[in-house]
């Protein structure tokens, strides 16, 4: 269920999307180079369930086409929301 619309990542301030999603890309050493640029990509959001009060699925789409999902688990993570303007 989509929650967040697509957006450039180079549109957020700097600290808004957790470092972790950043370093899941940028250390995975058996993904594409392009892929490993977090910070050329967009990210959307999305919900698994509709009772989710802040979206639990992030998905970056690199410029080569590929998308990296990135699924928050528990209640400590920071979980990252923005809406359209």
């Amino acid at each position: 269920m989509p929650a967040c619309p697509r957006r450039p990542v180079r549109n957020f301030k700097p600290g808004f999307i957790p470092t972790k999603f950043f370093e899941y890309l940028e250390h995975n050493q058996k993904i594409a180079t392009c892929c490993r640029h977090p910070e050329d990509h967009d990210i959307e959001a999305r919900k698994s369930h509709p009772d989710e009060k802040q979206p639990d699925i992030y998905i970056f789409h690199c410029t080569c086409g590929l998308k990296h999902t990135i699924f928050c688990v528990g209640a400590g993570d920071v979980r990252p929301f923005w809406e359209v303007r």
